[in-house]
This record gives structure tokens, sequence and C-alpha cells, in this order.
């Protein structure tokens, strides 16, 4: 510890910074706004949800109930995309908005403080003001503090109140330190003591993050109750809405203070021993500090106990990055994962791309961003365990990821049925093994001759592979509830390092790895293992594509040999990578130089097997696709794999010096890289790679259960009177119990708008009646049918015609005119918004579905009439089928809409049967 020159503090250095505070306190007040700004969208109902929820019903979906993956995407698109736009902006607005809102409220504490501590409220004693001016002056020169950094000395009399020393600020202002002007007639030690620990907090700028910590604490409940308030008189359905979101704004607000409450802990820890530093007097905090019987401090307690700070070791650091850090960083990252992805899939209608990949990128770029320079502190600091801060990366990152941020409704279908059981294990192998490689890359890079470049290569590798990863589990986990089977895994896994993105990650990690990994870590044996393991497994897969793709590939044939041909080369960089680990003694810090040897492996095996195809035998490929594109995604995903595996075989061979013997490892290099092609090719790692079934099984997904349809045997004559009526007899056994039948309702349509629409109807109508007919039955049923207000109600009809029907050309014509229309509801008191949509109806040669809905107002409240029509025509009889039934404000649930379909399609079945 240095001794000062009289009167001189010496010079220490400043107190780390703690810039990743203002990332996850930014990212935490912009997921509680998005949160606040998507729940205020849809209690304003700002989007209009009533036509979109009623569109949705006319192609036969329900919001509530009903898995979006399995359901009609276009349509759910068409129906959705104005409401969901609206909705992601608001929630993009609110992610702006409530960080400006503390960013003001901080403006608004500082313009108070300073209002408070004015000129002519703190006059007086100026003799004694200005020999604490002068020796802060001498304080702050020679801590380096000058210009803008340079703090201003406020001492404070006692009529303002203030007893204790502080430091103020607003952004983008000078600072204040605030002291109590009874210091200047104290020992001048206890000035310097207490002056010189709140330039510790100015030099590592501690005011302004705090601030905005308690703010984001106090904003996290109120912004989520504005939003609610439009729902202030109907609480019971404020807490069945949002009664979670509510607890969790609660819980956020508690951590958030908990959190705050332990870092100012810490942060007032760092300033005393800035003190120690500085003043080089180890008495130096008991003019600062007057000891308490407290022993411990509370949760929410701002400040250490006194024992604790006179207790304090000058020498040591505290280590950040353990346990409680990391898992907050996971939590807060997956926080805005949800936000991201939830606003992006909402926008993709609207810009007509895949926007899936924004949100694991964004989310792994905050980790990765935080936790590798934390990580790497924590190395820089001495030998420290890893298990705490690894067991953070996986509790946060997992546990964030089904957790729901406040008022976020989230899109992830993965989190329910087999899509849970897919996902929990692969989310927690993918944790594992990124935080991994992270702990050795923050271990290299303590020792890293050039910190910056290392670190940004870090950061690139680690986000690389964390949302590759991440978003690839997601996305398999959908197509396995959407699809189903092994091979749908299987198949996702291997192809989707083709598909956007992700097709640049295996060259982003291996850029990143290269910036991270010492050129004196690709020396001994390591040289020549990847040579080896290049030959072998570039030679062999070349050999395995060609010996069998003679004559005419079908698809699935030829996808099956080139992906398999590039897993051999993947293997090939997997046995490279467990190799130069044991070469390496199985040491943390050589991990990212095992993952960067087996990049380079793959990729070299990939160019031999471009090379041996492309010369040897005229083959064309893509070369970057063929090298490092499909052969680097192949062996990411075998590594994060084996993850768990190849840690304890680096565990039971650790030792402290690198393993020699170039010929020997490369000898066994090549013997393994081909045993485990040969496995491979024989078939008996298909099970864990790929398949020659999965894409042809994918191509043909199973159809969906539906009733058959039942035709008549022959084209039936026309029909009598009794004939039709006989065939409408086995309608109420397929009806829902209490069903009645009911007199047939009048006609009460009338004029539609626009005029083409009316034209169309009346066309339709007269000519309809001027066919002549041998046979005309109706008749209506009304039965009950879930919570639908009233019950649903049928109408069936049989007409027989003396000649062959002529078709649906006018019911054709009267869908495209009357697509979108209005008429006047039948009370006379408003009008009616009108849409019709023509369904898929392949059950019979001739035949058509569409849905009619017609949205209006009954006392402020949105009324939704749902008519499901279904027509055929056999020779000269038309058989029509017809549900309608009526909601208020709230869609049905899907099993409704599936429920109206079926009795729709079993009533038309039954009457066909009997023609």
């Amino acid at each position: 510890m240095n001794t000062p020159a009289a009167g001189v503090p010496a010079r220490a250095a400043a107190p780390p910074r703690l810039w990743w505070v203002y990332v996850l306190v930014g990212t935490a007040l912009a997921v509680i706004g998005a949160g606040a700004g998507q729940v205020l969208s849809i209690t304003l109902d700002l989007g209009d949800v009533a036509p979109s929820h009623a569109c949705l019903v006319r192609n036969g979906i329900s919001v509530y109930g009903g898995d979006p993956v399995t359901l009609d995407q276009a349509a759910y698109g068409s129906c959705m995309g104005d409401y969901s736009r609206v909705q992601a902006l608001a929630a993009l607005a609110g992610a702006v908005a409530l960080p400006v809102t503390a960013w003001l409220l901080m403006l608004v504490g500082g313009i108070g403080t300073r209002w408070r501590l004015r000129p002519g409220r703190i006059a007086g004693a100026p003799a004694a003001s200005q020999r604490l001016a002068d020796r802060f002056a001498v304080l702050c020169d020679s801590q380096g503090l000058t210009g803008r950094n340079r703090p201003r000395l406020v001492p404070a009399p006692p009529g303002t109140g203030v007893t204790q020393a502080f430091t103020t600020g607003l952004p983008g202002t000078r600072p204040w330190v605030v002291v109590p002007l009874a210091y200047a007639y104290t020992d001048p030690a206890a000035f310097d003591a207490v002056a010189v620990h709140e330039l510790g907090h100015v030099r590592s700028r501690d005011v302004l993050w705090a601030s905005a910590v308690w703010w984001a604490g106090w904003l996290a409940v109120p912004a989520l109750l504005l939003a609610l308030l439009p729902l202030a008189g109907i609480p019971a359905v404020v807490w069945e809405l949002y009664g979670g979101a509510l607890v969790a704004a609660v819980v956020v607000a508690l951590v958030m203070f908990v959190l705050r409450a332990g870092l100012l802990r810490r942060r007032e820890l760092a300033a005393d021993r800035h003190v120690l530093e500085v003043t080089a007097d180890p008495t130096a905090l008991t003019a600062l500090i007057r000891p308490s019987g407290k022993r411990r401090a509370g949760v929410f307690a701002t400040h250490p106990t006194a024992a604790d700070r006179l207790a304090l070791d000058p020498d040591a650091r505290e280590r950040e990055g353990g346990f409680v850090f990391t898992a907050a960083v996971g939590v807060v990252a997956m926080a805005a994962y949800h936000v991201v992805f939830t606003a992006s899939t909402s926008l993709q209608w609207t810009i007509d791309t895949d926007t899936t990949t924004w949100a694991p990128v964004v989310a792994a770029l905050l980790w990765a961003s935080v936790v590798v320079p934390a990580w790497t502190g924590r190395a820089m600091s001495g030998p420290s365990g890893w298990t705490g801060p690894l067991a953070g990366a996986v509790v946060g990152l997992v546990v964030g990821y089904f957790l729901q941020p406040p008022g976020v409704i989230t899109t992830i279908v993965a989190l329910s049925g087999r899509g849970l059981l897919l996902s929990v294990p692969g989310l927690v192998v993918i944790a594992f093994a990124v935080a991994l490689l992270t702990a050795g890359m923050a271990t290299r890079l303590a020792r890293h001759n050039r910190p910056r470049l290392g670190g940004f290569g870090a950061v690139l590798a680690v986000t690389a592979a964390l949302a590759a990863a991440w978003g690839t589990i997601t996305s398999a986990a959908v197509i396995h509830v959407a699809i189903g089977g092994v091979e749908s895994i299987r198949w996702l896994l291997v192809v989707n390092g083709h598909h956007g993105i992700w097709r640049y990650t295996a060259a982003l990690a291996l850029v990143g790895l290269a910036l991270v990994v010492p050129r004196s870590h690709l020396r001994g044996p390591v040289p020549a293992v990847i040579g080896m393991a290049a030959v072998t497994g570039g030679t062999a897969s070349a050999l395995s594509w060609y010996s069998r793709s003679g004559g005419d590939l079908s698809d699935p044939r030829n996808g099956f040999l080139t992906y398999q041909a590039w897993w051999v080369c993947a293997l090939a960089g997997l046995v490279t990578a467990v190799v130069v680990a044991v070469v390496n003694g199985g040491a943390l810090s050589a991990a990212p130089t095992s993952v960067l040897c087996g990049l380079l492996a793959a990729a070299s095996a990939g160019a031999v097997q471009y090379a041996v195809l492309r010369f040897g035998y005229g083959v064309r490929s893509d070369l970057f696709r063929g090298t490092l594109q499909q052969p680097g995604w192949l062996l990411l995903l075998a590594l994060i794999g084996t993850t768990p595996l190849t840690a304890l075989l680096a565990a039971a061979v650790r030792r402290p010096q690198p393993r020699r013997g170039a010929v020997r490892w490369a000898t066994g290099t090549a013997g393994l890289t081909a045993l485990l092609a040969l496995l491979l090719v024989a078939g008996g790692l298909t099970s864990v790679t790929v398949a020659e079934r999965d894409l042809s099984d994918l191509a043909t997904p199973s159809a969906a259960a539906k009733t058959p349809p039942v035709a008549p045997a022959n084209t039936p004559r026309p029909l009598d009177q009794d004939a039709a009526t006989a065939a409408l007899a086995d309608v109420p056994a397929v009806l829902p119990p209490g069903a009645q039948n009911v007199p047939t309702l009048p006609d009460s349509s009338s004029t539609r708008t626009p005029a083409t629409c009316d034209e169309a109807v009346k066309r339709a109508t007269v000519n309809e009646k001027a066919l002549p007919r041998t046979a005309e039955v109706e008749q209506r049923f009304t039965f009950p049918m879930g919570d639908i207000p009233n019950g649903a109600g049928i109408r069936v009809a049989v007409t027989s015609y003396s000649a062959a029907h002529p078709g649906f050309a006018d019911l054709d014509a009267e869908n495209q005119a009357c697509a979108n229309f209005r008429q006047r509801s039948t009370e006379g008191n408003g009008y009616l918004d009108c849409y019709i949509t023509p369904r898929p109806a392949s059950d019979f040669p001739l035949a058509r579905k569409r849905t009619l809905t017609a949205l209006g107002q009954v006392k402020g409240t949105a009324l939704v009439v749902t008519i499901h029509h279904y027509a055929a025509i056999f020779g000269s009889t038309r058989i029509d089928v017809a549900v309608d039934w009526f909601y208020l404000a709230t869609a049905p649930p899907q099993a409704v809409l599936d429920e109206t379909d079926r009795l729709v399609t079993s009533a038309m079945n039954v009457i066909a049967v009997k023609l």
C-alpha cells in the first residue's frame, strides 16, 4: 500500500464500474414496460379484437384452446395480422416509455435535491466551508477528477436536515457531494474519509444506477396497474385475467429492491476499500463508521453493518459473477427473449418474413455481453470455483425461459405436453454447455494479451452458440407438437443449420474462438490431430456418399446421403475436440481451444470431401455449405449434446501439463474417426443423427381425424315429398342431447351494401326459385352447446328438382361479391358488419362450405352471429345444412368450433345416405 506525501493522498485505482447493472436495469424496465403496453392495448382494445376473433371463428379457429402450431397459419395471419401489429407496437412503445419515465423521475429527483440545497439555503459559515472546499479540491486532484468528472462539494448546514454525507447526480451534469457542515469543525481525517468514500461512488458512477434500480422497483406494479385502469370497474375480471401478472409484478419489484440493496451494500464496501487505498490508513474507517450492535444487514438494507465495514480486508476483491448474479442475468435475458419473441411473431404477419430468430439472438447477446466480462473479472481475481456460476447460468436461463414476464402474453408453444418433455432436458444441456464454454473463455481471457479483442471474440462465439442452440430447441419443440415423432426432432436439428441466420453459426463461432485462443495453443500434437481427423473424416464421408449414390436418387435418399456424409465430417471434429481436450490435460481454459480445433477439423474434413467429389467424380456442390456451414453446425450440435460426458472425461484426465506424442495422438484420432464413420454408415448412429425415412415421413403429414363422408351409391333420381321428408329422419340422432324441433325462421334479410353484394344475393335467390322442383322439405332444431347463450340452431333442407341442378355458380358469385358487406340488423337499431369465408369442402364431388359472421353491438358489447353453411348436390337433389349461433365479446373455445363443424358434416352424411 502506497504511503501518501504530506497532506496529499495516494492515487488509487477507481472502483470497478457496474456498467452491466445499467444493461440489466434498462432491460428489466423495457420488459416491464412492454408488458404494461401489451396489457394497455388489450384493455383499451386498441386493435379492435372483435373482428379479428370473428375472422378466426369463420376459419374454424379460436384463440381460446387450440394449439397455434397446428392451426391454419395463413388464415390465422390474415385474421390477426392487424390486431397483432397494434399489440406489438403497443408493447414496443411501452418498452421505450418506461425507461424514459424512469430517467425523467431520476431527473426530477435530482432536481428536487438540488433545489433543496440551493445556494440560498446553504449560505453561512463561509470560512469553514472554504476550508472544506480547499481540502476537497486536493482530494479530487489526487484522484485525477477533472472537468465534468470533477464533483462539486456542497457543505450542508443543520437547517437543511442533512445528517449524513451522500452523492447526488443528474444525467449529463457534474455530481454533487453533499456533506454536513459539521465536518468543518471535526478532525480533518474524518472529512477525508467521508469525502474519499463519496469520491469512490463518483468514480464508479454508483449514483445513477442506484437511482435507476430504485425506480425500476417502484415502477413495476404501478405500470401494470395503470394499464389495467380501464378495467377498474370489474376487479373480478382483472384478477381472473391478470392476477398472475400482478403477483409477478410484485415479485419483480421485491427482487429489484433486494438486488439493489445487495449491490449497494457491496458498493459501500468498495467505497470503503477506496478510502483505505487513498488514505493509506488502516484506521481511517473508524472516523467514518460508528459501531453498532447490529450483526447482520437485512435483505433490504442499503448499507452493511458497522462490524462488516470495520472488518474489511483492503486487499480482497469482491468476485462478481457468482450464482445469484448469473441467475439474475439469465432471468432478465429470458424475459427479454419473451418480449422480443412475442413482438416479432406478432409482426411477422405485417413484415412477411421469418422473425423467430430475433428473440434468441437478442437474449444471447445480452447474456454474453454481461456474463463474459463479469466471469473474466472473476477469473482475474484469482483461483475460484465455477460450480456456482455454472449452476446460476443453468437455473437463470431455464427458469427464466418458463417464467412469464408481468403482462406479457408469451407465445412459446413448447411449454406444454410433449413439447415440455423435449424442451426441459434440451435447454438444461444447452445452458450447461454454453456456460462451460463461457467459463473456459473467461479463464483464457484473464491471461489474454489483447483482452478487448478477445472479449469481443468471446461474446461473438457465445452469442452464436447460445442463440442458435436455443432457437433450434424451441423450433424442434414446436415441430414436435405439430407433427409428432422422433423424426420431426431429428430432421429439424439437422436442417436448421441452413436456414436464415443459423447458416452462419459455425463461421461466427470459429471467428470468435480464433480471437480468444492464442496461436501457441495450436502447437504440439494439435496440428497432427486436426490433419489426420480431416483426411480420415473427409475421405470416409466422400466414399460413403459416392458408394451408395448410384442411379437416380429420390429427394429423401439424396438428402439422407448428403447429411450423413456431413455427419461423418462432424464426427471427425468431435473426435478432434475430445482428443485436444485430453492432450491439454482437461483444463477448463483449454475448452475454447478444443472447440476451435474441432471446428477446424470438421471444416477441413468437409473440404477434403468437397475436393474428392468435385475433382475425383465431378460432383458439384456449394463450397461454403459443404465445408464449414453444415459440418460445423452438426459439430456444434454434437458438442452440445455430449457436453455432460466430455465434462466428466475432462475431469477424469485432468493434469497440470499438456500431453505430448503427436504420432500417437494423431493415429488414435484417425482410428476413432474411421470407427465412428463406419458405425454411422452401418446405421448404428441413425437414432441420433439422421435417417432416410425422416424427410419422407415429414413430407406426408398424417391427416386429421374427421367424420368419413357417406355418399349415395348411385346418382339419385328426383324425390317426391315423402322421400324428401324421410331423408331428414335421422338428423336428430346426430344432434346433442336436448335438441328440439322448432318452427323454421322467416326470411328476414335486408338490403346489403355494397350494391354488388345485394344484386348477387337477389340474383341467386331468383334463379334458385325459378328451377322447377318435385319436393322441398326444411326443418329446424335448437340444442344446447357449451356456454353459448340460448344454445345453437341447425337448419336442414332437401330440395329435389325436375332436372339436374345447374351447380354452384350463383353461390360462388355471392361468396365473392359478399366477402365483406353490411346490412341493417333485424331490430332496426343499427347495422351488422358481415363477412363470408369459403371453407374447404372435399367430402363430396359437388359441395360448398362457408362460414358467415355478422358483428354488431348490444349495449356496447360486441355481438357476433355465426352461421356454418354446408351445401351439396347429388344429381337433381340439393342438401343444405346450416348451424347458427352467437356469442358476446369473448369467442368460444376451440371445442365449440370443432363441434359445429362435426354437426354440419354429420347431418350432411345422414341425409346423403338416404338419397
